[in-house]
């Protein structure tokens, strides 16, 4: 004869099942928040990336036009719109699609001297490069100027 005892403790209790699920769903939010941070960090890279390409290439601009242009704060102007292979692109690497959708492009430039700056993925940064060779992340609304503060 069989034990009736026996059969009704087969399964889960609800108990067990709702802890099961909690976890779930704690692990479920950390990987999605890490998900989320290393998405930051790879756009952020990105603009770093292209930002110095951009340096490199406005070297380039320089020797070729003895300066970089005339003074403008307009990215599709001058040294900034400029894609000419010659030239070494400059324009290349802040044209659109090249640069996440989200980051702002700040251009400026006098015969001697250029800044350019983009925001990073927490709209509270950005990255900038100059003629002098500086190229860092800073805090704060991008100015006008010619050099990163």
């Amino acid at each position: 004869m069989k034990n009736k005892k026996a059969n009704f403790f087969k399964g889960f209790t609800l108990i067990e099942l709702l802890v099961v699920i909690a976890i779930i769903g704690i692990l479920a939010t950390v990987i999605l928040n890490s998900l989320t941070q290393s998405q930051a960090k790879a756009y952020n890279s990105k603009i770093a990336q292209q930002l110095n390409s951009f340096r490199t290439a406005a070297q380039m601009y320089f020797i070729n036009h003895a300066g970089y242009g005339p003074a403008t704060s307009a990215c599709n102007d001058g040294m900034f719109n400029d894609v000419d292979t010659q030239d070494g692109s400059p324009g290349l690497y802040i044209a659109t699609g090249n640069l996440p959708d989200f980051s702002q492009v700040t251009c400026n430039s006098t015969i001697k001297d250029y800044a350019l700056k983009a925001t990073l993925y927490s709209g509270t940064d950005y990255w900038c490069v100059d003629s002098t060779g500086a190229s860092r992340s800073l805090s704060g609304t991008p100015n006008n100027g010619t050099i990163c503060p």
